[in-house]
């Protein structure tokens, strides 16, 4: 059994961290190979907090010391490499593969659960339904996600903005951003300058930012009111987006029923018009 990693620790127990400890959790998830290169001082320096805070956080996490867990580091158990394709992945093919792909995926979305926080959670959710119009940001490999989120949110919300759109310049879509607005910021996997500038311009004007990312993903009060992690370990070539899609299917889900009446009446309009212009076949095509 692969030994757990730095990363993997931090957010089995995040939720049980205090703010200090929570301050060197963010900043190893955002680069685990500090501990490797850096003695405890210069990394409590650095998560401003004291040395004593940083000695109790990684006992904490199941380490005996701080030497301890920078001699894991330093030998290469958190080290971040290339996913290497598997020894045998053409013969293996097939229903054992599958097997396995299905199971990492099932391991990712027990994980995504019970780390998730009900209070941010639940905070979320009544920020996205009290907003007067949701704005969904996703660059890249995010874009699909954004996409997706932004197809549930305009059946129950009639206002939904979109960054970015093809052709259009994005300062000229964000000018169009209130105070009374949400944003739903996707940064799963590689994430890009321009999401950071647009979450920490959008905190400025008093927008309520909810960002969703990955277990290595740092979320802060400069860029995120909350911040939702979602496992997405892959199990051969690409990471798995198995469990965002199901938190972005919850959240919108949740926001539906807390909206509550006009979230209900929009749906049934738009499948009043669907079958007005006869555009939805019944049965198989």
């Amino acid at each position: 059994m692969a030994e757990t990693t730095l990363s993997q620790r931090i957010l089995e127990s995040y939720d049980d961290l205090t703010r200090q400890e929570r301050r060197l959790a963010d900043l190893l998830l955002e680069n685990p190979d500090l501990l490797g290169l850096h003695s405890a001082t210069e990394i409590s320096d650095k998560a401003t907090v004291s040395k004593a805070t940083t000695a109790r956080f990684f006992r904490r996490l199941g380490y005996p010391s701080f030497k301890t867990a920078q001699k894991k580091a330093r030998e290469g158990a958190n080290a971040s490499e290339p996913r290497a394709l598997p020894k045998g992945l053409e013969r293996k093919v097939g229903r054992g593969q599958l097997a396995d792909h299905l199971a990492g995926d099932v391991q990712n979305l027990v994980r995504t659960i019970e780390t998730l926080r009900s209070d941010e959670l639940n905070m979320a959710i009544h920020l996205l339904a009290r907003a007067e119009k949701f704005w969904v940001v996703g660059f890249g490999d995010n874009y699909p996600l954004a996409h997706f989120a932004r197809a549930l949110l305009i059946r129950i919300k009639p206002d939904i903005r979109m960054i970015p759109i093809g052709g259009f310049s994005v300062p000229e879509e964000f000018a169009s951003i209130s105070p009374t607005d949400a944003m739903l910021a996707l940064g799963v996997g590689r994430k890009t300058r321009n999401l950071r500038s647009i979450m920490r311009s959008a905190i400025h004007a008093g927008v309520q930012v909810i960002y969703l990312t990955d277990q290595a993903g740092r979320g802060s009060a400069e860029v995120a009111n909350v911040t939702l992690r979602c496992r997405t370990r892959g199990v051969s070539v690409y990471e798995s987006v198995v469990a965002p899609v199901s938190l972005i299917t919850y959240l919108c889900s949740a926001v539906a029923l807390r909206i509550g009446e006009q979230a209900i009446e929009r749906l049934h309009f738009i499948e009043h018009i669907h079958e007005e212009w006869g555009d939805l076949v019944p049965g198989d095509l």
